[in-house]
């Protein structure tokens, strides 16, 4: 595979539409359109010394997914592909009405994935943010010297909370020093002390941490 693949059917998926005809107009970069049967998107990875090509492979899942058999049916596939490496979830934070909150879908995905599939979400707050939050995970892998399984999910995730993502790797440090775990994280965050603790710690990266959270949708 030498150009990053989205899959066709997403052109069906009301939530995902739109990503299609963004991606493949992507000047500098020539994304290709084709069926993907375990997955939704693949970025090709460097491959140095001879290795076999190694790709970033995602599935793209909405607040309506989660708790459903198909979606989990889908993530135990893409666990699947190469040993469970190299692979994420693209989690859009969109709120639907008359749906449970996307924050509570999101935790219930989080909790869903714990003990059992070893792998990152990305969580995204529009359509138009997956690229910039996919190429900066992409880059991350990368610049790793081989496949990459994720060891502690909830961890790897945080440096995509941000209005602009990445968070430096000192921040990802606090925040995991001063939450325990991200529902404590979300807790901090939607509290005035706690919004005061993370501007304490985190400096001038607190504020997009917050916003990230607060700003474009509710937490309950």
């Amino acid at each position: 595979m030498s150009r990053p693949l989205v899959c066709r059917s997403l052109r069906g998926r009301p939530d995902w539409a739109s990503l299609v005809p963004t991606l493949v107009q992507v000047n500098g970069v020539k994304w290709k359109e084709a069926q993907l049967d375990t997955h939704d998107v693949a970025i090709p990875l460097s491959a140095p010394g001879g290795q076999s090509q190694r790709a970033l492979r995602a599935i793209l899942l909405s607040p309506s997914d989660v708790g459903k058999d198909a979606c989990r049916d889908r993530i135990q596939r893409l666990s699947r592909l190469s040993g469970g490496q190299d692979v994420a979830i693209v989690f859009l934070l969109k709120q639907e009405q008359g749906q449970v909150s996307a924050m509570a879908a999101f935790m219930t995905l989080q909790l869903d994935l714990i003990g059992e599939f070893e792998m990152p979400v990305i969580p995204v707050n529009s359509v138009q943010a997956v690229l910039p939050n996919l190429m900066a995970f992409h880059h991350h892998f990368s610049t790793s010297s081989g496949p990459q399984k994720t060891a502690d999910p909830a961890r790897d995730l945080l440096p995509y909370c941000s209005e602009k993502p990445p968070l430096p790797e000192h921040a990802v440090h606090v925040l995991t020093d001063i939450t325990s775990n991200t529902r404590d994280l979300l807790e901090t965050v939607s509290t005035p002390a706690g919004q005061m603790k993370t501007a304490e710690f985190l400096g001038d990266n607190a504020g997009n941490v917050i916003s990230f959270w607060t700003e474009e949708y509710a937490i309950e």
